[in-house]
C-alpha cells in the first residue's frame, strides 16, 4: 500500500492493529430468483460460493416452484449453511421475486441473478473494483457476457455492449484511480487492476438506449435502487426487472461498462428473451418481449412524475431530471385517450397531477413543461385555472 502520509499510514496501522472492522469491503448481496430452474440451481449457487471477492451473500427466492426445485433449495441449504431461501408462496413473476430479495439484502451492492445463468469466478471482484475505482460515481455497471447453447460457449460478448464498446464513446482518460483496500491489502490483487485499466467505459447520464448486458451482469448501487423500488405497481411487472431499473438509474445517474465478461448467459429453449445466440444482422428473440418492456419503461415514467418531488429536489440540476423525462418517456396505448395523451405518458400526468407538480417546482416551469410535453396550450390554462 502506497500512502504518502506517514502520518496517515500509522492511523491506518494503528486501527487495523486494533481489529477494527467499520472498514470492511462493501458487502455484496447476490440474489438468484428461480422458477422451475431446479435443474441449473446448483450450478448457479456454486458461481455465488465460488466467487473470488470476498464479502458476498447469496439470497434465493423460489416464485413457488413446481419441478424439482424445493428438494434441490434443501440440498442446497445444506451444503452451504450461510445461505438463505426466500419461498414465495405463488409465482408472481420475477419483479416480484426481486423485490423480496431485495428487502432480505443488506449489501451496498445488488447483483440479481436469473436462475439458469452462471456467475464467473471473477464477477463480484470485477464490479467492485470497477465501482471503487471510477471517478464517476454511477449507479451501476454492466459486465460483458458468455452465451452458451447446448452446453457450448458460442459467443464471447453481448450485441449491445459491443456496439458501444466500438463506438469509442465510453472512453475517458484519467477514469480511474485504482482502489487500494487500506484495511484489506490483500484486495485487489493487482493484476486486476492491470488486467481491466482500459476496460471500463463510462455511460453517462441521460442514455436510454439499451447498451448493458441482461440481468446477472449487472451489479447496482442498492443506494440506486432504493430510489425506484417504492413504485406501487412495480410488483406486476413480471419480466423485464433489469430494464425498469438499468433505464430509471442509468438515465439519472449514469452506469459503467466494463469490456470483459462476468457471467455465462445460459440458452436452452425456456428463455424468455433469447431463442439462440447473438448473430449479427438476426435478432436473437420473438416479438413478444417488446410489450413487456413497453410497459417497464411506462411504469418508470409514472414513478418519475409521482415521485417529482423526490427526483427534482435530489438532482444536481433539474435539467438533468427534465431530461431525462423527456428521453424516457412513452406513447400511452389507450386508444380511448385524447391524441397528446397517446403521444406522451408524461403529459397525462402533469395534467392529472398539476397541483403536485405545481407545488414542486412552481406553475410557470410547471406551464413550461407541460408545453414541452405537447398538453395543449388551452388545456393548460383550464387546469391552472382550476387548480388557483
Amino acid at each position: 500500500m502506497n500512502i504518502l502520509n506517514p502520518r496517515l499510514s500509522t492511523i491506518v496501522q494503528a486501527t487495523v492493529a486494533a481489529g477494527s472492522s467499520d472498514f470492511r469491503l462493501p458487502l455484496v448481496s447476490i440474489i438468484i430468483v428461480n422458477y422451475n430452474y431446479g435443474r441449473f440451481l446448483d450450478q448457479a449457487v456454486d458461481s455465488v460460493f465460488g466467487q473470488t471477492y470476498p464479502n458476498v451473500e447469496c439470497i434465493i427466492v423460489d416464485n413457488a416452484s413446481t419441478d424439482e426445485s424445493p428438494e434441490v433449495l434443501e440440498s442446497i441449504s445444506a451444503r452451504y449453511p450461510r445461505v438463505r431461501i426466500i419461498r414465495r408462496g405463488s409465482n408472481d413473476g420475477q419483479t416480484a421475486a426481486s423485490l423480496d430479495g431485495f428487502d432480505a439484502a443488506g449489501g451496498a451492492y445488488v447483483i440479481f441473478v436469473d436462475a439458469d445463468d452462471i456467475l464467473l469466478p471473477q464477477a463480484a471482484a470485477t464490479h467492485m473494483f470497477a465501482h471503487l475505482s471510477l471517478r464517476v460515481h454511477v449507479g451501476f455497471t454492466s459486465g460483458d457476457m458468455l452465451q452458451s447453447a447446448d452446453d457450448q460457449i458460442v459467443i464471447g460478448t453481448g450485441e449491445e455492449l459491443n456496439r458501444y464498446v466500438l463506438s469509442g464513446k465510453g472512453r475517458r482518460k484519467n477514469l480511474l484511480r485504482n482502489y487500494e483496500h487500506a484495511f484489506e491489502p490483500q484486495w485487489p490483487p493487482r493484476e486486476l487492476g492491470e488486467f481491466l485499466a482500459d476496460k471500463i467505459h463510462l455511460v453517462p447520464h441521460q442514455t436510454t438506449r439499451w447498451v448493458w448486458s441482461p440481468t446477472t451482469g449487472l451489479c447496482f448501487r442498492r443506494d440506486a435502487l432504493r430510489q425506484f423500488v417504492d413504485n406501487p405497481d412495480l410488483a406486476s411487472l413480471r419480466t423485464g426487472t433489469d430494464m425498469y431499473f438499468a433505464h430509471a438509474i442509468g438515465a439519472l445517474y449514469g452506469s459503467a461498462i466494463i469490456d470483459t465478461p462476468v457471467f455465462v448467459y445460459r440458452i436452452h429453449g425456456g428463455n424468455e428473451f433469447t431463442r439462440h445466440p447473438q448473430l449479427n444482422r438476426c435478432k436473437a428473440y420473438d416479438g413478444s418481449s417488446n410489450n413487456n418492456n413497453a410497459y417497464a419503461l411506462r411504469l418508470l415514467v409514472d414513478h418519475l412524475v409521482a415521485k417529482i418531488d423526490r427526483f427534482y429536489q435530489s438532482s444536481r440540476s433539474p435539467l438533468d431530471y427534465f431530461h431525462a423525462l423527456k428521453q424516457l418517456d412513452q406513447h400511452d396505448p389507450d386508444p380511448r385517450l385524447p391524441a397528446w395523451r397517446q403521444r406522451s405518458r408524461v403529459a397525462g400526468h402533469l395534467v392529472d397531477g398539476y397541483a403536485d407538480v405545481a407545488a414542486t417546482i412552481g406553475p410557470w416551469k410547471t406551464w413550461a413543461l407541460m408545453l414541452w410535453f405537447g398538453v395543449p396550450p388551452t388545456l393548460i390554462a383550464q387546469t391552472a385555472k382550476r387548480s388557483s
